[in-house]
């Protein structure tokens, strides 16, 4: 991602999501997109296991992630994972809402871990809704 300003390179800053621009000084805050990720737009070597287009580099709620920005997929380490679920629950102040059944094609896919390349698990999300995540227990990544 470059500078909007001079076009120089910016430079993410870890722990405050944002980037500067080491040349002219300039501060870029990526937003938030409807799923709460900020696409930081820095392409990764990995590919999306489930539509082959190159993962970008993003965050959620101060976690690094991997995003598909065709198909909305994330790729994130499953502490993060687990501390996004604890935050997400601990924000929420509606009822639960009952979701539509689970659709259990989706638990026949065979994904490949874009990190090792091995049979990434698929399986329904433990927690409530009708949510089908894969994990590869190797690069411990969900």
């Amino acid at each position: 991602m470059n500078c909007s300003n001079c076009g120089a390179p910016l430079v993410f800053i870890e722990h405050k999501d944002y980037f500067i621009c080491e040349f002219c000084d300039s501060i870029y805050f990526p937003e938030e997109n409807t799923d709460g990720v900020c696409i930081t737009d820095n392409a990764t070597k990995f590919d999306c296991p489930v539509c082959s287009k190159p993962l970008v580099e993003a965050r959620i709620n101060g976690s690094e992630v991997l995003s598909c920005e065709k198909c909305r997929g994330i790729l994130i380490n499953t502490a993060s994972f687990v501390k996004n679920i604890e935050l997400l629950r601990s924000r929420s102040t509606k009822p639960p809402v009952i979701p539509p059944p689970l659709n259990r094609e989706q638990l026949e896919r065979q994904i490949m871990c874009p990190q090792c390349n091995e049979k990434m698990d698929t399986h329904p999300y433990g927690g409530p809704g009708n949510i089908v995540i894969d994990n590869c227990v190797g690069c411990k990544v969900n």
